[in-house]
């Protein structure tokens, strides 16, 4: 049933001329984001040479384009999500669901599995970027690899709390807006502003502090387990408002 129902989502968001949209400018944005740092990495050979540890074309761009790609994801998650479960409430359907003999967690569940496919295969896109230019140099593909794990992982906690909201309300800009405040804060948590004064427990749940040893090639398992835990945390917070919601007969 969760396959049936992710089915469902997926078809749905891709019949969305908005999906479409988002796609193409997507692609745009990195095929020119990559080129553009592939041309920067060129130009500095002269002075990459002079350092004992200078990095290859691998590191650069997973540091200096995957990573600004991070930032796009903060977006895309919550715009994908928006209407989950949004358009559920505002088309009076959500009721279906919860008569139908459908569990609330194979209902959660498959609708993150849609929306979260279709934005990872949208990110994918960087898979054939990353091809392409290994036809004229070589590759770590390790490092790639570890870097788009650290952008599917972060994609899937930005479906989540899309969907997580998009469960509070009717009006999925609401939903969207939220979203962005909840990310982009826990993004912040890493940067220097907040560590001016370190607090470790407000470190540890930042989201740019776990993604970046993606971006220089260390999979940590903590790292992994942060983001696992936050998006089932997200994923088990809208089966408990769903089901007080079904309880409530709202």
């Amino acid at each position: 049933m969760i396959g049936v129902i992710a089915k469902h989502e997926s078809k749905q968001l891709l019949r969305l001329p908005v999906t479409w949209v988002i796609t193409s400018l997507l692609a745009g944005l990195f095929a020119f984001l990559f080129l553009q740092q592939v041309e920067v990495y060129l130009s500095r050979q002269a002075e990459l040479a002079l350092l004992d540890h200078a990095p290859g074309l691998s590191a650069w761009l997973t540091t200096r384009f995957v990573a600004p790609a991070s930032l796009v994801t903060l977006i895309l998650g919550p715009l994908f999500a928006m209407r989950s479960f949004s358009d559920e409430f505002r088309l009076d359907t959500l009721a279906l669901w919860q008569s139908s003999p459908v569990s609330t967690i194979a209902l959660v569940v498959g609708k993150f599995l849609g929306v979260a496919g279709v934005l990872c295969g949208a990110l994918s896109m960087v898979w054939l970027l990353f091809l392409g230019i290994s036809w004229v140099s070589p590759l770590d593909w390790q490092q790639v690899a570890s870097a788009m794990l650290g952008l599917y992982l972060l994609a899937s906690a930005c479906v989540a709390t899309g969907l997580f909201f998009s469960c509070l309300t009717k009006h999925a800009m609401v939903a969207v807006l939220a979203s962005l405040a909840t990310l982009a804060l826990l993004w912040l948590l890493g940067t220097a502003a907040f560590n001016a004064v370190p607090v470790p427990a407000l470190q540890a749940a930042s989201l740019a502090q776990h993604i970046s040893g993606f971006h220089q090639g260390y999979i940590a398992t903590n790292d992994i387990a942060y983001f696992v835990l936050y998006t089932g945390l997200l994923l088990t917070l809208t089966i408990i408002r769903l089901d007080a919601l079904r309880h409530t007969n709202h």
